[in-house]
């Protein structure tokens, strides 16, 4: 009886602490939202910060959808330079209407309380309430198994209170969006692309990734060459890309898998400033492939023609001088 007493006593410890342990909860990352607004007015422009909270877990990849109401915010601008995403597999976008996608990898992994994924700058269109939410989202793991991490979402509740009397939208001159009553002349900030590559993405091809920030009037779009020949470059056309670069003929890949180009990139702001940035090609050409070296040693040849030509006629002359002088004398 006491053997039996005994177990029936171990079977209930053992009972209540699985209720216990159940009861916990479940660590894991979190995605939250952020502002630095305390009180948005209608009518005026404010900024949400989304962020991601790994508890002390390397993450690698997440994805999800955010949802806002479309009837009083309307999506100005997405803002990403900052991120903690190196590589955007769906850059944050305008699904349709009220919703943005993203997805992106970060190779080595992220771990930190709040890293921010990306800021969606709203414009407050009419009065009321409302709520942002992210919705099929998934973080994973950086264990090189793709593990998939317990994940916890918050929302973001907002009031948009009445317009502000005499309360006038910044003024706009031929396009260009003046701040504190002066035209954005400033280019975008300055940036550096990044070549790379990973045996899990586009089957280990190089692709390239860039970003850069606008504090005027925000980045338009950006602009991508590759020339083997920087001289020549100016002969070939940018094309219209968004990061990773996306060229018709291959889409997020560089068109040139063997690192002998030079690699251009232009970004342009809403106000027609521009700022290029420029990688030299990790593999040179040899020396008889590259255009440039031809160019300069028909320069060299040509300028030694020249100079070969005048000092030649300059002998001539003087030495038809000469003979004149001699033939006087005698």
């Amino acid at each position: 009886m006491k053997i039996l007493k005994l177990l029936s006593k171990i079977r209930n410890c053992i009972i209540v602490g699985l209720l216990i342990f159940m009861a916990l909860p479940v660590f894991g990352a979190e995605i939250f939202f952020d502002s630095k607004t305390p009180t948005i007015t209608s009518g005026a422009q404010f900024q949400v910060d989304l962020l991601l909270n790994t508890e002390n877990k390397s993450i690698n990849a997440v994805e999800g959808k955010v949802i806002f109401p479309s009837e009083i915010l309307e999506l100005k601008e997405i803002k990403s330079g900052n991120s903690i995403i190196n590589f955007w597999v769906n850059k944050p976008k305008i699904k349709q209407n009220g919703q943005v996608i993203f997805s992106g990898i970060t190779p080595g992994g992220y771990k930190g309380k709040s890293g921010l994924l990306f800021s969606l700058i709203f414009l407050a269109k009419n009065q009321g309430q409302g709520t942002l939410e992210v919705n099929n989202a998934r973080t994973l793991l950086n264990d090189g198994k793709g593990t998939e991490a317990p994940l916890s979402i918050f929302s973001y509740q907002f009031n948009i209170s009445q317009e502000v009397e005499n309360q006038t939208p910044p003024p706009n001159i031929n396009g260009n969006l003046i701040l504190n009553n002066l035209p954005d002349t400033e280019p975008p900030e300055a940036f550096v692309p990044k070549i790379a590559r990973n045996p899990s993405i586009f089957g280990n091809k190089w692709f390239l990734i860039f970003e850069t920030q606008d504090k005027g009037s925000g980045i338009d779009h950006y602009e991508v060459k590759e020339v083997r020949h920087p001289s020549f470059g100016i002969f070939s056309n940018w094309v219209q890309a968004g990061s990773p670069y996306m060229p018709s003929a291959s889409p997020l890949l560089l068109k040139d898998q063997e690192l002998r180009s030079y690699i251009f990139v232009k970004a342009l702001d809403k106000a027609g400033n521009e700022k290029i940035a420029m990688l030299s090609p990790k593999n040179s050409l040899p020396w008889y492939e590259n255009y440039d070296n031809w160019l300069i040693l028909i320069i060299i040849i040509v300028i030694i023609l020249i100079v070969s030509i005048v000092t030649i006629r300059l002998l001539l002359k003087r030495a038809k001088i000469s003979r004149k002088y001699i033939r006087k004398k005698d």
